[in-house]
């Protein structure tokens, strides 16, 4: 896809999102220079030697600016919708990508028109070269053309008037199918990204009274998680390549949440997987293991609003047959659209390697 047809690409995109929300006032638009380098995580991708990622992005949001949302975290969160080129500084093996995602970002005040700022972010990503046996056997990183796309950043903003705003913000960007084809080692790249905000109307980010965070006002949740995921089948046997043909990943979780301040949470987690992507590999090599895990998870959780980000290690009660490191991470990011239910993707990775992107639906119960 030519870059010219790509630039058109992301301002329609940006357009069409502005419009949607411009009864929804205020919104503001955002321009990014980003910088970076790759991971070689593994020796399966060492090969292709180091690379520096840069990227451009367009990028609009909507501040939610209403005291209700003020009182969920004193802060100023706003949503948005992103767009860029990331260039893999490596193109004919990786090719270049172009990510489309939405944000949810909070910003705090720090002092005068300073402020510190998050972003947890989760999308689609168009990948130019994946993965071909005889014209790009070097490309281990990925191999479908459509893969999910994260992002984690945290930075700082400096507000200059109530019309624009500058931010400097750290990120770790992550790509991957999810197991759904392999190879798929994934893009893992830590960058650096600085951007210019304007808004048209006038955006007045003023400090408001805190009010102390009542305990009894703490919410205690148990919650059970259906999930769900595809993965490929990979190298089984001798001869037989499976890395095309997926199979269902199931499991359910049962999570304990206990909210100790107004934007955290502390989590429990036990959750079961049946894998049949392993069933299948342990068939054809003859093996007698199991191909469910079971394992417990702990971890903090991010609470704004209708939205939750939680981040936790888990560590195996129980593994005959996967990865052989005795603990994986655990992401996820869930909405609720009604009381009592949730739902959102998650990823479970071991190191810097994700063994399947899941998808959730959650139902909740009050303590």
């Amino acid at each position: 896809m030519p870059f010219y047809r790509i630039s058109i690409l992301l301002i329609g995109l940006g357009f069409s999102f502005s419009q949607t929300l411009k009864a929804q006032s205020p919104i503001s638009y955002q321009a990014e220079a980003e910088y970076g380098f790759l991971f070689l995580h593994s020796q399966d991708v060492a090969p292709i030697g180091q690379s520096y990622p840069s990227a451009f992005g367009l990028s609009v949001q909507r501040w939610l600016l209403s005291e209700k949302h003020w009182e969920n975290c004193f802060c100023y969160p706003r949503l948005g919708l992103s767009a860029a080129i990331h260039n893999y500084d490596n193109p004919e093996v990786l090719g270049f990508g172009v990510p489309v995602y939405g944000f949810l970002e909070p910003w705090y005040k720090i002092g005068g028109s300073w402020y510190f700022n998050l972003r947890a972010s989760v999308g689609l990503i168009y990948l130019s070269r994946p993965y071909d046996v005889l014209e790009n056997p070097l490309n281990y990183s990925y191999s479908l053309p459509l893969s999910a796309y994260l992002v984690l950043g945290l930075g700082t903003a400096y507000q200059f008037n109530d019309h624009w705003r500058m931010s400097l913000q750290a990120r770790y960007n992550h790509s991957s199918n999810g197991g759904v084809k392999e190879p798929n080692k994934g893009l893992n790249y830590p960058s650096l990204a600085l951007g210019l905000d304007y808004s048209l109307e006038a955006i007045h980010l003023q400090a408001k009274a805190k009010q102390a965070f009542e305990p009894e006002k703490r919410k205690k949740l148990l919650s059970l998680h259906g999930i769900l995921a595809a993965k490929a089948g990979g190298m089984v046997g001798e001869g037989v390549d499976e890395r095309e043909v997926t199979y269902l990943v199931s499991g359910a979780a049962l999570r304990y949440s206990h909210q100790f301040a107004r934007t955290s949470a502390f989590i429990l987690e036990t959750e079961w997987i049946s894998n049949l992507a392993y069933r299948r590999q342990i068939e054809r090599q003859g093996g007698e293991q199991s191909h469910q895990q079971w394992g417990i998870e702990l971890g903090h959780e991010f609470i704004l609003g209708k939205f939750t980000f939680s981040q936790a290690a888990g560590f195996y009660l129980f593994k005959e047959y996967g990865a052989s490191a005795p603990w994986y991470q655990r992401y996820t990011l869930l909405y609720r659209p009604l009381p009592g239910l949730a739902l959102g993707p998650g990823l479970k990775a071991h190191a810097n390697v994700a063994e399947f992107l899941d998808f959730r639906i959650v139902y909740e119960l009050r303590l």
